[in-house]
């Protein structure tokens, strides 16, 4: 699955489409991103079946309205990290586009037809964390090429993700803090 190589190629965009205030709060949290999320390096652990652009438009009831749910838009599936298909929910969760009840609900969905991006019980962020910080550096350097291009502002929604790169590029400093005596 492509996860790494679509952040890099959304890290090209952005730098090619010019200078922008908040480019330099999504090269932060870019480079605190592990080399295999940055596509430097072999992703760890065994792939699986992956989606490649799962969100919550690519989920359809059929038939509708109480059907069972089903995946569509297969045209990115590949073999990769199964965070990888969780990362975009994850990501507009931490970024509070996705309220606490939506993302518990998807969540639930997805443990109970046994996803295999995170365990059945317990905390998913370790298993979710990395995929979901590239994903939203991935989506705020987009909205930052797009907001070039356009030669318009950031809108709402893309000055929350940009701020959700600023949380994660001040990770840096917080783990910091914790290793110093």
């Amino acid at each position: 699955m492509r996860g790494p190589a679509k952040a890099v190629r959304a890290l090209t965009r952005m730098r090619a489409a010019g200078p922008h205030p908040a480019a330099v709060t999504v090269e932060r949290a870019w480079a605190l991103l592990p080399p295999w999320a940055r596509g430097e390096a072999p992703s760890p652990g065994p792939g699986a079946l992956c989606h490649g652009d799962l969100h919550l438009g690519q989920l359809v009831r059929h038939p509708a309205p109480d059907g069972r749910w089903l995946l569509i838009d297969v045209d990115d599936l590949g073999v990769g990290a199964p965070a990888w298909d969780l990362a975009r929910p994850a990501a507009w969760y931490a970024a509070g586009l996705l309220s606490p009840e939506e993302w518990g609900r998807f969540l639930g969905a997805y443990r109970a037809a046994r996803g295999p991006a995170v365990p059945a019980k317990g905390d998913p962020w370790p298993e979710l964390d990395v995929a979901a910080r590239a994903l939203t550096v991935q989506t705020a350097a987009l909205a930052v090429a797009r907001a070039l291009a356009q030669e318009r502002d950031l809108d709402e929604v893309e000055g929350l993700i940009i701020d959700a790169c600023g949380r994660i590029a001040s990770l840096a400093t917080e783990l910091n803090c914790e290793a110093s005596p």
